[in-house]
């Protein structure tokens, strides 16, 4: 009697209906961890929301110049100025003082939206 290679067809039924069975099993935790997961979408959001507003407010300074630069978005903001719903955007620009001198402005960026999305960008700006 010669010796046989090779798997039987019912060996291969079982096989993949065992492969079957575990692979739901995975997939159905797969797609669970997915829905109850966290989106990392508002975060990013609120960082290129910050982003946007602290380059507006330091092109402003190369506009008006050191003295008088400000927040174009603030008072009547203009179309350039981004905004979306459900997010917050806060700015100061406050004289700040290094060994006396008095020649720096720190502008601080802050933005806070949904699922917690927080952010704060500050930068340092000097008169020279």
């Amino acid at each position: 009697m010669r010796y046989q290679h090779g798997f039987s067809l019912v060996e291969l039924v079982v096989f993949i209906v065992v492969i079957g069975v575990a692979l739901t099993g995975v997939m159905l935790a797969f797609t669970t961890a997915l829905e109850s997961g966290t989106s990392a979408n508002p975060q990013t959001l609120a960082t290129q929301l910050a982003s946007a507003r602290m380059d507006i407010i330091l092109q402003q300074r190369r506009v008006n110049g050191f003295t008088s630069f400000n927040d174009p978005c603030v008072s009547s903001p203009p179309a350039v100025c981004p905004s979306l719903s459900g997010y917050a955007i806060s700015s100061t620009i406050t004289t700040y003082t290094i060994s006396g001198d008095a020649n720096y402005k720190l502008v601080d960026v802050t933005v806070s939206g949904p699922q917690n999305a927080y952010v704060n960008l500050k930068s340092l700006v000097g008169k020279y």
